[in-house]
């Protein structure tokens, strides 16, 4: 009996010592930037997927009559909500992203192409559905009345401009009893992506990817001046936090081969803005700790390839949660946070999933 109990102690003793092992050496692992690029398998999709079920989280208290101001990360003293968190992570990724895209393809034709299917059909789809079908079940105006009423036609018109001026409700739609009769205050960001877009097109047309020390000096003086100056720019002011994150995200990836990720940088990364919390300097050095987690989670963390499989519904998700928590909200107004969130989020993943099936990944093929 002994030299069984003996026998079951050495193996439970090496199957610990097995896995301390590993977990020590996944702990010590990194990897540089470009080498993450290189092995193709990472965890960016899972990324978008959680920031875009972060959005609908943050949206709850605006949205939901019995949620109050709950945010987890308000209460811990972040002095900065799930969904801006969420949305800043959304523009790191896409500046990394799309400046990888622009300089392997080397043309401003080919990236302009690419970046409008990713956006506009989607959009389109759901800025018109939202003001017809949409619009039409949850209006208290009769039916007829409300397709002939012009704010229903100038809703689709002006928002498909992507205008820093976007028109946010319709006619008779959450009107009464509603904490907000936005139809999609998620909608406000996408403007900016496409005039981020813009920019990067033009200062990779202009060859400035060509030296990765000019193109630093420039994205850093244009930062510096949007920080001091930010009336020179023809952007909407809450739009400039949003383009900090986007030319991170393009200086990470002009940096890549430099850039090395690993779980100890990101512990210091974090330790230094918890230091920083009440100082000037921690916008910035929150941003850098953000860079670090999503880099850590994307290159070090094991790969949920699996999930690749369906597709990616992020974008939808994002375009149709704060109107699946517009209906939730109406439907349910006594429902709490967990129900409300979770019942939003089923429903916007839903319609992620079938926006991408039908209609996003049709539009990437003519790509």
């Amino acid at each position: 009996m002994g030299s069984g109990t003996d026998f079951m102690t050495k193996r439970r003793g090496r199957w610990m010592f097995r896995h301390f092992d590993r977990l020590w050496a996944f702990l010590r692992s990194s990897i540089t930037v470009e080498e993450g690029l290189a092995r193709r398998q990472d965890n960016f999709l899972v990324l978008r997927i959680a920031a875009a079920a972060a959005v609908i989280y943050g949206h709850a208290s605006a949205i939901a009559p019995s949620v109050g101001t709950r945010d987890i990360f308000v209460r811990l003293g972040w002095g900065i909500y799930s969904g801006d968190i969420a949305v800043n992570i959304f523009f790191l990724i896409s500046g990394f992203l799309v400046t990888g895209s622009y300089i392997r393809q080397r043309s401003f034709y080919k990236f302009a192409k690419a970046r409008i299917l990713r956006v506009y059909p989607a959009f389109v789809l759901n800025v018109v559905l939202l003001a017809t079908v949409y619009g039409l079940m949850f209006t208290s105006l009769p039916s007829a009345e409300y397709l002939h009423h012009g704010g229903v036609w100038n809703y689709i018109a002006t928002n498909l401009k992507m205008s820093s001026n976007m028109v946010w409700t319709l006619p008779g739609v959450f009107e009464d009893g509603a904490k907000t009769a936005a139809i999609n205050g998620a909608q406000w960001t996408l403007p900016a992506e496409v005039r981020m877009y813009v920019l990067l097109g033009i200062l990779g047309a202009i060859g400035l990817f060509a030296s990765v020390r000019v193109a630093t000096l420039v994205l850093a003086a244009l930062f510096l001046t949007g920080l001091v100056h930010p009336e020179l720019f023809p952007l909407n002011q809450t739009w400039l936090r949003l383009a900090g994150y986007f030319m991170l995200g393009v200086c990470i990836y002009l940096h890549r081969a430099s850039i090395r990720v690993s779980l100890e940088l990101v512990v210091a990364l974090v330790l230094a803005a918890v230091l920083v919390r009440h100082l000037p300097p921690y916008p910035m050095v929150f941003a850098l700790a953000l860079a670090g987690v999503v880099g850590f989670i994307a290159y070090l963390m094991p790969p949920w390839r699996w999930l690749e499989r369906f597709g990616d519904p992020s974008y939808g998700i994002y375009l149709w949660g704060w109107p699946c928590q517009q209906a939730v909200a109406h439907i349910f107004p006594g429902a709490g946070l967990t129900l409300h969130v979770g019942s939003s989020l089923a429903m916007a993943t839903v319609m992620g999933y079938g926006s991408w099936t039908l209609l996003e990944k049709q539009m990437l093929r003519l790509k």
